[in-house]
């Protein structure tokens, strides 16, 4: 009895091992590196870049000896800036500086800070990527960021060595010139508004500022009358109604001014984005460094 029992749980045993083998195997299978690497180069593709970093992770996770630290750092940096997680980018580990990509890394991070308004820190990045010996090898992409931060904070140098670096962005430099020129001064918006209507005109909202100067005037003649006419409730409520629009032309003429400012800088920054296409810069790094470029297939 005791030997039938034992030949039957080997049996049971070496078929249930027969099995297990069938089913991890084929699944294993699907978790080679070359298939992660493809899958995660496929979701790239169709714009899915977080689901692709969460792949990324699992590739570098699995299997590390396959995939280089310089493509694993080019290929987080690209998804992250794609995705537009701009601030989460500048916390991602960043390469030693004597790294071969460390200036192709750098390059997303400088991007990311022109992104989030900190042209400060960008530029202090870029003047540190100029001052390395390898610099040279990418002195067109660091050019274009310089040319870009010089020419959207209206800081261009009339130095010889600016007019070197601005020699075929003549037209660019001209153009952004032109609008800093028509910006308009807030404080004078604002000044301009205490004549009823001044301060939109003054900020380019001539409508605006045509209806502001009837409601205003309309208003005080009211108010003027009813007073006249010993109607006092009335002229109160109607000086106060006055008062508020009156208010509104001076902060308006404030406001307008900043909003026209805003504008001229959107057009500006989509003008030197369609002219120095710092995005296709980034599409270079990423398909000579990143995971694309390293057997995805």
């Amino acid at each position: 009895m005791k030997n039938l029992i034992l030949t039957l749980f080997t049996f049971f045993m070496a078929v249930s091992t027969m099995v297990y083998s069938d089913e991890v195997y084929p699944l294993s299978d699907d978790f080679t590196p070359e298939k992660i690497s493809s899958f995660t180069c496929s979701l790239i593709d169709s714009g899915e870049y977080y689901r692709a970093y969460v792949e990324l992770l699992r590739l570098n996770s699995y299997y590390p000896e396959s995939l280089k630290t310089s493509v694993y750092s080019v290929t987080s940096n690209y998804l992250f800036y794609k995705s537009k997680r701009y601030s989460d980018l500048l916390e991602l580990d960043f390469p030693e500086k004597e790294y071969d990509v460390f200036i192709p890394v750098s390059l997303f991070r400088v991007d990311s800070l022109i992104k989030l308004n900190r042209e400060k820190d960008a530029e202090s990045l870029l003047a540190e990527l100029y001052g390395r010996g390898d610099s040279s090898g990418y002195y067109d992409y660091l050019n274009k960021r310089r040319v870009y931060l010089s020419l959207v904070s209206g800081m261009r140098k009339n130095d010889n060595k600016t007019e070197k670096e601005f020699s075929g962005y003549k037209e660019l430099s001209d153009y952004s010139e032109s609008i800093y020129e028509s910006r308009k001064n807030p404080y004078l918006g604002a000044l301009a508004g205490i004549f009823p209507g001044g301060g939109y005109i003054y900020a380019g909202e001539k409508g605006t500022g045509i209806v502001s100067m009837i409601v205003i005037g309309a208003g005080s003649a009211v108010s003027y009358g009813a007073y006249r006419g010993s109607f006092d409730s009335l002229a109160v409520i109607s000086g106060m109604i006055t008062f508020f629009f009156y208010g509104g032309s001076i902060a308006g003429g404030y406001m307008q001014s900043v909003k026209y400012n805003d504008r001229l800088m959107d057009t500006l920054e989509m003008r030197l984005n369609r002219e120095l296409m710092p995005e296709r810069d980034l599409e270079e790094i990423y398909f000579k460094f990143g995971l694309n470029s390293n057997d995805c297939k």
